[in-house]
């Protein structure tokens, strides 16, 4: 393992340049990258999100591997297997039934009035927001220096 001797140091333009090389054109993965900088591979991830060449969490489920299926294990090591049974969940495309199908769905009345109390809500913060940014502005212009505790 090559050691990580550049963990705190400032990213050279030399070396940004170089990191978006490989990246992109090599396609190298984390791994390869951070041994080639001697850095860390959240480093990496950290400086390619920074920069704006791709998304921190995705660089991050990719590196460790987050996708992978979990495989399936027993709760209790003394149960016994029962391979007769088939278990619903192990197949991807299972879709859980709504049981309440029959039934009318009035929930959706009381999802609209949400949403319409929630926006109303979203719009009086946003008119306080304003009103307070205008008073900052207008005490800012009659004092030099802002202060909090003024």
């Amino acid at each position: 393992m090559t050691p990580v001797t550049r963990i705190g140091k400032r990213w050279t333009v030399n070396e940004c340049i170089q990191l978006q090389r490989e990246f992109e054109l090599l396609q190298l993965s984390v791994a390869e990258i951070a041994v080639r900088h001697k850095r860390t591979p959240n480093s990496i991830m950290y400086k390619l999100d920074q920069d704006g060449l791709t998304d921190y969490n995705v660089l991050y489920i990719n590196h460790y591997d987050l996708n992978t299926p979990i495989p399936s294990q027993r709760t209790n090591k003394y149960e016994e297997e029962d391979d007769d049974v088939d278990n619903i969940y192990d197949d991807e495309e299972y879709i859980p039934e709504d049981e309440d199908e029959d039934e009318d769905d009035t929930d959706n009345e009381e999802d609209v009035e949400y949403d319409d109390d929630l926006k109303a809500h979203v719009m009086h913060l946003e008119k306080q927001v304003m009103a307070l940014t205008e008073m900052f502005m207008k005490s800012s212009k009659n004092k030099s220096v802002f202060s909090l505790f003024a």
